[in-house]
């Protein structure tokens, strides 16, 4: 007898705030629509250190905490009405304690974690908030949603920074189930990360034929953003069109990054559209 089974997706949400109707949400919800996937909505009731330093403050704090997660635990028939607006189906969840720690827990078991991108001062540094600390330690690919997102397709047209490195390879397969089913797929294919110690033993990979086992028609175009390449990709992802650039985060240090500038701290701080990232 032939096995029915047909995978499922698992996309997990976070909300910042516990009102459901937000840019990630939106966008979110509208991945889990193109994968066929569960949506789990989660909202985190973030903990501080500072409210044990004494015993009359922990349980003033304690109070104040449960208030809290009793708040967003009634949410959840927004959450309901939202996935049934979508006509996706899932849960919503609360949890209390360290955002980035339940995000990274969460991404253990979901092929997708979405997270919302705030609108801060444009050249404050990226590095060591919520959403960078999340990629970074993510066991799924990222989907980073600025604030200033539009409503609209999400995966519909997908622009794919490639350059052969470890983190744009993992973004690339985190990614695959949306290629397979977008309208379009463009790759940028920039400089390709040799071998340091000039090596030829390693297996070669062939990105074309590797698309094409996968039944994804791509456009692959050469691509060399120069010493601006967070700006120049950018820019190129507008002019195609695209509603989505899958890019690999962090291929440097983030100290690198932080003091010389990157494509990542670029993106993080200036994109309009909604970027997966794995690192």
């Amino acid at each position: 007898m032939a096995n029915s089974y047909r995978c499922a997706f698992e996309v997990a949400i976070h909300l910042r705030r516990t009102d459901v109707a937000t840019p990630a949400s939106e966008v979110g919800l509208t991945l889990a629509k193109r994968l066929d996937a569960w949506a789990t909505g989660l909202h985190v009731v973030p903990l501080s250190p500072v409210a044990f330093a004494s015993p009359e403050a922990v349980a003033l704090y304690s109070g104040e905490v449960d208030n809290l997660y009793r708040t967003a635990l009634g949410h959840a028939p927004e959450w309901r009405a939202l996935l049934d607006r979508h006509g996706v189906d899932g849960e919503w969840q609360v949890t209390q304690g360290d955002v980035v720690e339940s995000l990274c827990h969460v991404s253990r078991w979901c092929d997708l974690v979405v997270v919302e991108r705030p609108q801060l001062v444009p050249d404050a540094p990226t590095g060591w908030g919520v959403v960078s600390r999340t990629v970074f330690g993510a066991a799924a690919p990222v989907v980073v949603v600025p604030e200033s997102v539009k409503p609209g397709t999400v995966g519909a047209r997908i622009v794919v920074a490639w350059n052969q490195s470890r983190e744009a390879m993992l973004a690339l397969r985190g990614a695959l189930p949306l290629l397979v089913r977008a309208e379009r797929v463009c790759i940028l294919e920039g400089d390709l990360v040799e071998n340091p110690f000039g090596l030829r033993y390693l297996p070669k990979f062939d990105l074309r034929a590797w698309l094409a086992r996968h039944r994804i028609d791509a456009e692959i175009h050469a691509f060399s953003g120069g010493k601006e390449r967070g700006a120049a990709l950018l820019d190129r992802a507008r002019k195609e069109g695209a509603d989505l650039i899958v890019m690999g985060a962090w291929g440097h240090s983030r100290i690198t990054e932080l003091v010389l500038g990157g494509t990542t701290r670029h993106l993080f701080q200036h994109s309009d559209l909604p970027l997966l990232v794995a690192h």
